[in-house]
């Protein structure tokens, strides 16, 4: 009996991490490192991210997962690392193929985003913001950070006087501040802080420029 795994997959919410493949026996261990990195990178340097509750690891046949260190749930404060070590039976006959592992995490305190595009609005000009979409575990009515290329809807010398965003989003500054003006080459990027709404969110988020 010989299990060849081609590859590990470890998928959390909507993010998928790769892990080399090995030779295993019929049951194996398996030591994963988890770091809370949510919101890391987004979040204003002031601000704390999110705390995480993994409150479930499983595998997808043909495997199976025997046991946890440490038992689940387990909670990991923001940009703390847990390592999980797994020990995990192979198929009962030869296989050859990747090995899917799921965590998933539940929190009170915390609301999904998934944004399918951010549109840029300036008057009669829209545009979808490249390589926009995003999904995120948040604290509710957590304050995150974009930065946002304008040249899709912004010219030069145009003068801004206002940012608006979308509801159930709340902007609570930008840099730099209105009124601005597209008067050189680094005033097309523009980075805007964010309120994040008290309950999970699925859709477009629309910032419109006046």
């Amino acid at each position: 009996m010989k299990t060849s795994i081609t590859g590990i997959n470890i998928r959390l919410g909507g993010d998928v991490h790769s892990l080399p493949g090995r030779e295993v026996g019929e049951v194996f261990d398996l030591s994963i490192p988890f770091k809370n990195r949510l919101g890391n990178g987004l979040l204003p340097d002031n601000l704390k991210g999110p705390d995480i509750t993994v409150s479930n690891i499983t595998v997808d046949m043909p495997f199976r997962l025997v046991e946890t260190v440490p038992k689940l749930p387990v909670e990991v404060p923001y940009k703390s690392e847990v390592s999980f070590a797994l020990k995990i039976k192979g198929p009962e006959g030869n296989y050859s193929g990747p090995l899917l592992i799921k965590f998933d995490t539940s929190s009170k305190d915390n609301i999904d985003l998934n944004i399918a595009r951010i549109v840029l609005a300036s008057g009669a000009k829209k545009a979808d913001l490249e390589g926009s979409t995003f999904n995120m575990n948040i604290k509710k009515g957590q304050i995150f950070r974009r930065d946002i290329q304008l040249y899709k809807v912004l010219s030069f010398q145009q003068k801004v006087e206002a940012v608006e965003i979308s509801a159930p989003f709340q902007i609570i500054s930008t840099e730099p501040k209105a009124p601005f003006a597209i008067d050189k080459k680094d005033s097309y990027v523009m980075t805007i802080f964010i309120k994040c709404p008290e309950f999970s969110y699925a859709g477009d988020m629309e910032i419109v420029f006046r």
